[in-house]
């Protein structure tokens, strides 16, 4: 991206990577991320004149529809990143925003192409821009840049609601559960997105177990897996009090790369909450690159495969 595009776009988040925010593989979690990108989003709304508090005094507020993440350059502990963003897509209730994510010296570390809605607190629905935000949105607006198009994970949204009873059925395996806590929620008062990509960091380690995947030996080997690219569809509000499974299956897997796909769903209700699609990296810890999985390990990845359809 050149200088004159950076400039023009809307910058907000500035921050570091914590130790207690990285992983077992030593970098930011994925969920942090996205709790980045949450964070940003207060000045993307800024900068569209929608007012934090005015938003909850108008009853209104935003809400995430899609978001496809890519991430090009790990983040370790004490990393600085700068956010910055515009709108690409502007449509009467909705809007594909690009948000990005540098070092202090513009290399790139992530990007994010997220759908977002305009939302009625009160019905619960999505309801129209107001004019002078589709004015200010029009103004901003930028041609997605080519390193945020999707490229290991198709692009769309996978609105589908799928009923467990076939989530089950496919061969899906319980990997995860939890409550929703009031401080996971946002103003608008629904899970912010970060927390719903917490739950599935800490559904793969159950996952990758129920698999026959000692991921411990893995990890004391010099190797894991890192997510490379993932694309998540919020198909249903969770909020304060309501509970949340979380179901996983291998959908592909090549030499150095698996696909899987994670659903969740609204204990009570039964509810499809969200769907994702995630391409991780096996991952050589000490050179810090993408390595060849292990036979054996590939094998036994390939020997629970559950068939892409339609993800």
């Amino acid at each position: 991206m050149s200088d004159s595009l950076i400039e023009s776009l809307v910058p907000g988040y500035k921050g570091l990577a914590q130790n207690w925010e990285c992983d077992v593989n030593n970098h930011l979690n994925v969920s942090h991320f996205f709790g980045r990108s949450s964070d940003h989003a207060f000045y993307m709304r800024h900068a569209l004149g929608l007012s934090p508090r005015q938003m909850v005094a108008d009853q209104r507020g935003t809400v995430a529809l899609e978001e496809h993440a890519r991430f090009h350059k790990e983040v370790r502990a004490g990393g600085m990143m700068v956010g910055r963003s515009a709108p690409v897509e502007i449509g009467e209730k909705t809007m594909t925003v690009y948000h990005e994510f540098r070092d202090p010296h513009d290399n790139l570390l992530t990007t994010f192409k997220t759908v977002i809605g305009h939302f009625d607190l009160q019905a619960r629905r999505l309801t129209p821009w107001r004019e002078d935000t589709l004015q200010r949105a029009d103004k901003l607006r930028i041609d997605l840049p080519a390193h945020a198009v999707p490229k290991f994970v198709a692009p769309g949204r996978p609105a589908k609601l799928i009923a467990l009873s076939q989530t089950l059925a496919e061969g899906f395996l319980r990997s995860g559960g939890n409550g929703i806590n009031a401080w996971e929620c946002d103003q608008f008062g629904h899970m912010n997105t970060m927390f719903y990509i917490r739950r599935q960091s800490e559904a793969v380690p159950h996952f990758w177990t129920e698999l026959g995947i000692d991921l411990k030996s893995v990890i004391a080997g010099g190797n894991g897996f890192v997510v490379g690219e993932m694309r998540i569809a919020y198909l249903s509000e969770l909020r304060e009090g309501d509970m949340v499974d979380t179901y996983s299956a291998v959908r592909e897997v090549d030499d150095k790369t698996v696909l899987a796909e994670h659903r969740m769903y609204n204990v009570e209700t039964g509810d499809l909450s969200a769907r994702t699609v995630t391409r991780a990296v096996y991952f050589d810890s000490k050179r810090r690159r993408a390595a060849p999985c292990p036979d054996a390990m590939r094998a036994l990845l390939e020997e629970n495969c559950v068939r892409l359809q339609d993800a």
